[in-house]
């Protein structure tokens, strides 16, 4: 436009006429994009479709579909921004997850996609894939539309207008070694008081050996026998039926518990009003930028805790009959009742997900809670990232309520940050 200005002054006062008709070329090519631009965007229609479920260090894909209302003009260059943002859920979030979250965001990725042609009334789909690295609850805001067609002078944008997407990215699965059920709290060899035997139809064949006295006729393979000229019967392995509460103790003396935060904020703001009669100061950035890496640091031992209690709620959900009572102990305490089913299998995945550490874990109101949840008490599978010896000092009534679960039932205790999540895990990729 300044160019196309200057050639008609210029024109004008010198009595060029070239100049002038060189002037109307541009600004006429500056009006025509941006009418064109502009009913060219407005012509769009998007919808974005969220996935159903996403995991830690995984790709998902989130889906545009595109469409050109214009019933003439095609589309083309045509660019589509996203944002996504990790959110922070308050403590109440987590216990009643289908209230509107009052969240607050740290940290955001953009994602960019796009179209090169479509055509009049034609649909069309984009996506890109996101990783997200950390488990939590990510917010997609408002994408972003812009196209630089016709003549690529300028660019035309437009903005959704519809509410943000939420997704729940779920904690990192590990891949556990062959022998894990082994490691369940059990009595008697492997079996444990708790775990319920299934009828013969779920026994699985596990080999032949040779008949012992008291087995069961219906047992003899009689080919083999036949061919042996001794009695070999089949054996089969039992499958088990659990019936676990699993408690995640997110201790971290890292993390800052909403208390703390007010506290500080307010001595923060007495801080201010203090110095106010002096000398005017300002805090610094750094000081700024420390206590938000404070504030949202992430313990690897909280989160390989959470990510081993996500893998074994999966794997005993997964196609069984098992009874698993799900217990999160952080800021927040949740229990989850569930059993092999696709929605209760969310619902944990959801709390292990948004659960947030504290460095204060209140594990015998976790346990109290429990107990009252479940209708006799279970064997206790507990996984921290704190040995049970710390766990116990550092609460009376911590170890009380442990006493009184071993009176009853079985207590593990897996401490990840110790060598005993190596008994559990073969791979932390999978």
């Amino acid at each position: 436009m300044l160019i196309g200005i200057f050639g008609i002054l210029g024109g004008s006062l010198n009595g060029l006429n070239l100049l002038v008709v060189v002037a109307a070329i541009t600004l006429g090519c500056v009006i025509a994009q941006w009418r064109i631009s502009r009913a060219m965007i407005t012509s769009l229609r998007i919808d974005r479709r969220m996935p159903s479920e996403a995991f830690a260090g995984k790709p998902m894909r989130i889906r545009y579909q595109i469409n050109n209302q214009h019933r003439l003009m095609p589309l083309w260059m045509i660019s589509l921004v996203d944002t996504m943002e990790k959110m922070r859920l308050a403590k109440s979030e987590v216990s009643v997850p289908s209230k509107r979250p009052a969240i607050v965001p740290f940290g955001s990725i953009e994602a960019l996609t796009g179209v090169g042609l479509l055509m009049p009334g034609q649909t069309t789909s984009a996506y890109f894939d996101l990783i997200a690295h950390h488990r939590g609850r990510y917010r997609f805001g408002r994408w972003r539309a812009s196209t630089l067609a016709p003549l690529a002078l300028s660019t035309a944008y437009r903005e959704s207008i519809r509410e943000e997407d939420y997704v729940d990215v779920y904690p990192r699965l590990f891949r556990l070694k062959r022998s894990w059920q082994r490691l369940l709290p059990s009595r008697i060899g492997n079996v444990s008081a708790t775990v319920h035997r299934q009828g013969p139809s779920n026994d699985v064949f596990f080999g032949l050996r040779e008949y012992r006295h008291g087995d069961s006729p219906r047992h003899i393979h009689w080919r083999t026998t036949a061919r042996l000229g001794e009695p070999a019967v089949r054996q089969f392995e039992q499958q088990k039926r659990f019936d676990l509460c699993l408690l995640v103790d997110a201790w971290s003396p890292k993390a800052v518990d909403p208390s703390d935060r007010q506290q500080r904020s307010s001595s923060s703001t007495l801080r201010g009003r203090i110095k106010s009669l002096g000398p005017k100061t300002a805090t610094s950035k750094k000081e700024a930028e420390s206590r938000a890496v404070d504030e949202f640091a992430v313990d690897e031992h909280v989160e390989r805790a959470i990510s081993l209690a996500a893998t074994l709620a999966v794997e005993l959900t997964h196609g069984s009959e098992n009874r698993v009572l799900l217990v999160v102990a952080g800021q927040e305490i949740g229990v989850i009742a569930t059993g092999a089913s696709l929605v209760g299998r969310k619902r944990m995945l959801q709390a292990l997900a948004r659960m947030n550490p504290s460095s204060h874990v209140p594990i015998s109101d976790a346990l109290l809670k429990a107990s009252s949840a479940a209708t006799r008490l279970p064997d206790l599978l507990v996984i921290s990232s704190r040995s049970q010896t710390r766990a116990a000092a550092s609460d009376a009534a911590t170890a009380t309520s442990l006493r009184r679960w071993k009176s009853r039932s079985q207590v593990n205790w897996v401490d990840v940050s110790s060598k005993d999540a190596s008994q559990w895990i073969a791979s932390e990729n999978i």
